[in-house]
């Protein structure tokens, strides 16, 4: 990795923190220079435009999402990854930045851009939460044809349902102690999906 690499990582490594605390519509070339001690020329070097970093940011996100969050999370038993997933999920960002006063980015970004005008980073931020939504589905549809959970309910629905969940807690986490809010949302997840498994006799 050569100096000009070094400092693009470093520049979106101090912009998805950023963003994981203050949101990413209102992060400039300026915030960005201050973050990483650089010349706003230093940082422009690396990026053509405004948006275009912005995107960047989320697709650093999305890679660490998939290296701390999905590759961890592979169980055997679609259930039990169904479940670590959601766990994985459910605190990533503090676990990953060691520190608590941050939330998932990327539900920022989607809250921050819905009602704007549409631009490339809107339209990123609503493709990437669709992947996400996906992915969660594929991992129930899963579980169905394993006879784990049960084909009565469109497995979207049930994905829909945890998506739900996940999106709440990410918002109101912090409202109690961070503990406690982790706990409460794995007991919650554990109810949702025990109401949709398959006893077994």
């Amino acid at each position: 990795m050569n100096k000009g690499e070094r400092t693009r990582l470093e520049i979106l490594k101090q912009s998805i923190i950023h963003s994981s605390k203050y949101g990413l519509a209102d992060i400039t070339i300026g915030t960005v220079s201050k973050l990483c001690n650089l010349s706003r020329t230093g940082v422009i070097s690396h990026f053509e435009n405004k948006e275009d970093m912005q995107i960047a940011i989320l697709e650093f996100g999305e890679e660490l999402f998939r290296e701390r969050v999905i590759k961890t999370a592979w169980r055997e038993d679609p259930l039990d990854h169904v479940i670590t997933l959601l766990e994985n999920w459910a605190d990533w960002t503090s676990e990953m930045f060691k520190e608590h006063q941050v939330s998932c980015p990327f539900i920022k970004a989607v809250v921050e851009f819905q009602n704007r005008p549409p631009s490339k980073v809107r339209t990123f931020t609503i493709d990437q939460q669709n992947r996400l939504i996906n992915y969660l589905t594929h991992r129930i549809v899963r579980c169905v044809e394993q006879n784990k959970l049960t084909a009565d309910i469109e497995s979207v629905a049930i994905a829909y349902e945890l998506y739900s969940l996940y999106l709440g807690h990410a918002i109101t986490q912090h409202t109690a102690p961070i503990n406690a809010s982790d706990a409460l949302f794995k007991k919650s997840v554990a109810r949702l999906l025990k109401q949709y498994q398959i006893k077994t006799h």
